[in-house]
């Protein structure tokens, strides 16, 4: 059956597509490309699991806020329905790491904390960061967070002392306290001063719960630590035992971020006193020394820290850690063990080529048949799947299934092959023989656009990109499909199944905006073609 839709172009130009059951009804075809150089897109969550505000206000701050565009070229900063905030640099200007291009994505809404992530642009390369997005009156159990306004002179000096308390007003919870003496001279990133009206910022995570590392940033994974006093890396560590952590922030009216501290904050944690010394095995008390390390979040970087000591307070009789920040970051106090970067690696031998699933994959310990992990992995010929932050000397073999992450169960649907054992640390590669896996059925999709008599396609024209996206059929679980682009308009998909119904939806700006939409929409064949007959793309 043939169905004819109704397109219309931002021009408001009417355009004819032809095609048989087509996915995306009434499809919009862009005339206005989107930048697709220098984007940036900052990937919004509640950790609480809360739903996002929809009072959000965007600005732009720092030395080139000016420079600063939406996706589409404009100044109308938006955040989409997804949590995605996307900008980019202006096409005017030339990234480099001679004149990089340096500013902060601000976000503000009632009741949750500010977020200003900087950014600083050196090419044209894509930039995508997990922001947290946390309410000031329901954050995640673990976590309790407080907001100050303070002041410092124009050169960056605190004329008075600047000290914060979460949970001031609730006896029962946990407190920690940031104090910053007077006299105190306040630098950005770049060594220039912080000066004029404050916001400061304190976020607290207790370890009175089973997922005490779930707001710490890393996970419990502290990858590449940086030694003290510029001594040698201690490689990636694990969190054995966490007696809690601290971050804090502190920004001017400009949305100036402070990295460095003239003299160093003190700062004080109250602890679980049922928090197991990861060195004795017994409880913490008074004297006991934690171990701690920093984590700037801008740069990435760990950094091994002076250890602070555990006392007990003599007005609340509770256990107290102190410790000293010598800058704005976020504080861990906890145990750990060393853990291998990287290894086993497993090198696949299979029939599959370019297919775009990945497959069920279930890490085994070879000594005690004990499951380690399972995960979902690329299993193309000759691709390789890297084993991650293992205890050294574990012996590990991995075992494959024909089970996908988008469809579940392939046409054997069991295990298809095991490897040899492997050892961690140890990145030699070890063959594991795929070529029972059967290769799934492939989706295929063409963009075919037609011209009148006496003309001809120009390419140029085109929309430069087309993304789609799938779903389940009501999850709003997206993920994405294929994207076709001015030049490759036939695209092939290994991941959604003939006979299966899903939710689609399309995107000509890159992804900032969907609203192209079709749902519940019943896969019945393999093959789509959507004829497009636009007079406007031809000549």
């Amino acid at each position: 059956m043939k169905l004819r839709y109704l397109l219309y172009s931002l021009t408001s130009l009417p355009l004819l597509l032809d095609g048989c059951q087509n996915p995306l009804e009434g499809i919009q075809i862009r005339v206005k490309d989107p930048i697709q150089q220098g984007v940036v897109e900052c990937r919004l969550y509640d950790p609480a699991g809360n739903p996002l505000p929809q009072n959000s206000r965007i600005s732009i701050a720092g030395p080139d806020a000016d420079k600063v565009v939406t996706t589409l070229n404009t100044k109308k900063y938006k955040i989409n329905a997804d949590g995605s905030l996307l900008v980019a640099a202006s096409p005017m200007v030339t990234l480099s790491s001679q004149q990089p291009m340096r500013f902060s994505t601000v976000v503000e809404a009632e009741g949750y904390l500010t977020i200003v992530q900087p950014f600083v642009l050196t090419n044209g390369g894509r930039q995508t960061r997990y922001v947290r997005q946390i309410s000031m009156t329901k954050p995640p159990r673990t976590l309790s967070v407080a907001r100050l306004a303070g002041r410092a002179n124009a050169d960056g000096t605190l004329p008075t002392t600047l000290s914060l308390t979460t949970a001031e007003q609730n006896t029962e919870a946990d407190h920690a306290t940031v104090t910053i003496g007077a006299g105190t001279k306040l630098t950005d990133r770049e060594g220039q001063p912080v000066g004029g009206d404050l916001t400061m910022a304190v976020l607290h995570t207790n370890a009175r719960t089973g997922d005490a590392t779930s707001q710490v940033p890393g996970g419990g994974i502290l990858s590449y630590v940086n030694g003290r006093n510029g001594g040698p890396s201690l490689g990636t560590l694990r969190v054995t035992s966490i007696a809690g952590s601290v971050s804090f922030e502190i920004f001017n009216g400009a949305y100036q971020l402070l990295t460095g501290l003239s003299q160093p904050a003190r700062w004080t944690m109250e602890l679980n006193p049922a928090t197991i010394n990861g060195q004795t095995g017994r409880a913490v008390q008074p004297g006991d020394s934690i171990p701690l390390y920093s984590y700037d979040a801008f740069s990435n970087r760990w950094q091994q820290e002076k250890p602070g000591v555990v006392v007990r307070n003599s007005q609340t009789g509770r256990l107290t850690y102190q410790a000293e920040a010598s800058r704005a970051a976020a504080y861990v106090a906890t145990w750990t063990e060393f853990l291998c970067d990287v290894g086993p690696v497993f090198k696949v031998s299979s029939k599959l080529t370019n297919v775009d699933v990945n497959y069920l994959c279930r890490l085994i310990d070879a000594r005690t048949g004990a499951q380690v992990s399972a995960f979902h992995a690329n299993v193309n010929n000759g691709a390789l799947i890297r084993i991650y932050n293992q205890l050294p000397g574990r012996q590990l073999k991995l075992q494959i299934y024909d089970e996908t992450d988008a469809w579940g169960k392939g046409a054997k649907g069991g295990l298809i092959a095991e490897s040899a054992v492997g050892t961690t640390c140890d990145q030699t590669p070890i063959a594991v023989d795929l070529r029972e896996l059967p290769v799934p059925p492939v989706m295929k999709l063409e963009f075919y656009f037609s011209c009148p008599a006496g003309t001809k396609l120009d390419e140029s024209a085109l929309p430069a990109m087309i993304r789609t996206q799938y779903s389940e059929a009501g999850k709003e679980s997206w993920r994405d499909l294929i994207t076709a682009t001015r030049t490759e308009r036939k695209v092939a998909s290994y991941k959604l199944q003939v006979g299966r119904k899903y939710d689609l939806r399309a995107s000509t700006d890159g992804g900032a905006t969907w609203p192209l939409r079709e749902n519940d929409y019943l896969v019945d064949k393999p093959d789509w073609t959507l004829k497009i007959r636009a007079s406007m793309y031809c000549k």
